[in-house]
Order: C-alpha cells, then sequence, then structure tokens
C-alpha cells in the first residue's frame, strides 16, 4: 500500500503552521531553507508544492510498476484467461493458446460422454444388471387389547382421516399421513397395512394406529403382538433405447405365461420354482411381485433376468 503524505485536518487538532512544518521537515534537509520557507517567499512555497506533487506522481507509479510482475504471476498460476487483460510480462499468444486447449479439452469431454452413453445403450443388459426398486409393501400385524371387539364406529367419530361404513366393508380405513400408507383396521384387531416402502414404516404404522387406539379408549390397553410382510412389489426400468420382444417371449413360455394384447398390454410371467410373478411391457419396465422378503425379489429377478436377456431389442 503507498504511504499518504499528507494529514487529515478532520481527524486531528493541528493548525495549518504545523502542517506546513510536517511536510517540509519531509522535503527539506538543511533547517536554513526551512526557515526560509516558513518566513515567507511566495515563489518558494509555489517551488515546493511542484516538488511535492512530482514526489507523490513518481510513489505512485512506482507501486504500479512493483504491482506488475505480482499480477503476472498470479495470472500465470491460475490460468486467468477468461475476461482479464494481458498484464505487461505475459504474451497475448500464451493467453490465446490456452484459450484453444480448454476448449478443446471441454469438446473433448462432451465427446466422450456422448460415446460412453451410446455404448451403454448398445452393450449387452449384463453389463447394466437393472436392480429392483421396492414402491409397496403389504404387512398384516396383530392388535391385542382389553376389548372383546374394537368400537370402530367411535374410531370414525373421534378422527377425520377414516372411512367406515359397515354396511359395506366390515374394516374401517385410517389413511395416516407419517408413515404415508393406508391402513384396514378390523373389529378383531387384525391390521392390513398397504403403501408403505419399507418394513420400518410397515412397524412405525402399526404403532401408530395402537396410539390412536390408546387415545380414544383411555381405559384400555392395546398392544402390537405381529407384524408380517404379506407381499412385496417392486419395479425395474430398463434403460431408454431398449425393449422386450413380447410376442417371441410367448411363443417361447407359453406354459408359463400369460399373454393377451388386445386384453392387457403386459406379459405375465410365473417362472418354475421362482417366487416371483414378472409382470412385463413393451416399454421395458418390469413389475416383480409375489415375494415376501427384499432376497426373494432380487435373487429370484437375476435368476429371470438372464433368461429374458435374450428378447431384449435395442434401437439405434
Amino acid at each position: 500500500m503507498r504511504k499518504r503524505k499528507y494529514v487529515s485536518l478532520e481527524r486531528t487538532h493541528l493548525n495549518w503552521s504545523d502542517v506546513a512544518s510536517v511536510e517540509d521537515s519531509s522535503l527539506y534537509q538543511n533547517k536554513g531553507e526551512r526557515n526560509n520557507d516558513l518566513c515567507g517567499d511566495h515563489s518558494e512555497t509555489s517551488r515546493i508544492n511542484k516538488k511535492k506533487r512530482v514526489l507523490l506522481d513518481n510513489d505512485e507509479s512506482d507501486d504500479d510498476v512493483a504491482l506488475l510482475p505480482t499480477m503476472a504471476a498470479f495470472v500465470e498460476e491460475n490460468d486467468c484467461v477468461g475476461n482479464l487483460a494481458c498484464a505487461p510480462g505475459t504474451s497475448s499468444k500464451k493467453t490465446r493458446k490456452q484459450k484453444r486447449n480448454h476448449t478443446a479439452s471441454t469438446n473433448a469431454s462432451k465427446v466422450e460422454q456422448g460415446d460412453k452413453s451410446k455404448a451403454m445403450a448398445s452393450e449387452p443388459a449384463s453389463s447394466w444388471p437393472p436392480v429392483p426398486q421396492c414402491h409397496n409393501i403389504v404387512s398384516t400385524s396383530q392388535i391385542l387389547s382389553s376389548q372383546k371387539h374394537i368400537n370402530l364406529q367411535r374410531l370414525a367419530d373421534l378422527f377425520p382421516f377414516t372411512t367406515y361404513d359397515r354396511k359395506r366393508f366390515a374394516a374401517i380405513t385410517i389413511r395416516l399421513a407419517n408413515p404415508h400408507c393406508t391402513c384396514l383396521l378390523f373389529g378383531s384387531g387384525k391390521l392390513v397395512i398397504t403403501g408403505s416402502t419399507s418394513f420400518n414404516a410397515c412397524m412405525v404404522a402399526s404403532h401408530e394406529i395402537t396410539r390412536l387406539l390408546r387415545r380414544s379408549s383411555p381405559r384400555d390397553w392395546f398392544e402390537v403382538n405381529t407384524c408380517i410382510i404379506q407381499n412385496i412389489v417392486a419395479h425395474v426400468e430398463l434403460p431408454p433405447g431398449i425393449s422386450m420382444n413380447l410376442d417371441q417371449l410367448y411363443s417361447v413360455f407359453c406354459e408359463c405365461s400369460t399373454y393377451q394384447r388386445s386384453i392387457f398390454p403386459g406379459l405375465v410371467l410365473r417362472p418354475p420354482n421362482s417366487p416371483i410373478v414378472l409382470l412385463i411391457f413393451t416399454s421395458g419396465r418390469i413389475v416383480c411381485t409375489g415375494g415376501r422378503s427384499y432376497d426373494d425379489i432380487y435373487f429370484g429377478f437375476n435368476a429371470v433376468f438372464e433368461t429374458l436377456k435374450k428378447y431384449i431389442i435395442v434401437h439405434k
């Protein structure tokens, strides 16, 4: 930073004579010249002021020149090839070369990404085995209580997120927001939970229904006894540009599959010695159901997918 050689009169309590004495002391080396100036020759004071201005200008120019090599080093180290002007000491040819190399590298990376995506679409399905994703679990729970028969009408009157019509259905429908699922509660204490995506969510929903029962009947006790998964529904999405040849698949596995295009666009495949059932569409979407655990879905699908790879069509 440049050191300024003036003194602010607003921040100090100096007189004009004091300021002149401070500034003149830095310009003169001999006391005789300083005393002659203070005594007052107008031409001499003007000459001194010119000298001060020249000195200040020289200081500013020296500081700017000292900053130039540091700016050049900063540009070279950080590759500032953008909108910055080329500082003295750096060549414009070098910055242009850096720009060209940068654009060439970005274009090459884009081309490589496009080639990779095309290669993945053209490669066989064994290089990208799809993983089933669970989106629905059906579970059943048993709630024990001190009541012989749970008063479902009382629940329907207390909670607005319930639906109960005894003439149409014997169970009350309870829709929970957290976890997001739908529950069917019977008077015997049996609870059916649908719409959850994990076993933990089923357990939390069972305890939430028990809490609602305790609020509706504070004098009675309620407790969750069991929670069992009955069915898991998962789906698989094949990459874009890939479809399934359902006609050829049905002609080979007609004994263990069902396919009627005029009635339903999907093919229902029941592989032998497999716990799952597959619903296959031409678009490449496959729905897996029938498993009671995620291991049944995962290993069952991988075993069947080895056979389905032969009927995959890749669109170029």
